[in-house]
């Protein structure tokens, strides 16, 4: 049977982390048995940049990825996570939204500055894709 990596919205688009899905994250990877054994890696960037694809190459992840036929446009709202399937020790990838979405607007940068803040406080590892 193939793990699931259960690709799970951590905090929605207008930055309410979602409580639920963290729990149901936790019970069906089973995270509690990683105990402190566990790393989290988390991928900022430009919109459009290939992140969640870049992600889900590297660590099998599932997260949602634009589809260029369908035209540009912003694929991640907020901040999802997902396990990563086949590493040990137990490894939590954290996709968050691109920077300098049109969606906010030039002058909406609160969001952007606080999940890259986020991101830096509990990831062991910070990819900034360019």
């Amino acid at each position: 049977m193939e793990e699931d990596c259960c690709v799970t919205q951590l905090i929605d688009g207008s930055g309410e982390f979602n409580v639920a899905g963290f729990e149901n994250f936790m019970k069906k990877v089973n995270l509690a048995d990683c105990g402190l054994s566990y790393a989290v890696v988390a991928i900022m960037g430009p919109q459009s940049s290939g992140k969640s694809t870049l992600l889900n190459h590297l660590f099998h992840t599932n997260f949602r990825e634009m589809d260029a036929y369908r035209g540009r446009f912003q694929t991640t709202k907020g901040i999802w996570i997902a396990k990563c399937i086949g590493i040990e020790p137990c490894t939590v990838a954290m996709d968050l939204e691109g920077t300098d979405g049109r969606e906010r607007g030039e002058d909406d940068t609160a969001f952007e500055k606080q999940s890259a803040l986020f991101a830096l406080a509990i990831s062991d590892i910070v990819l900034v894709n360019m």
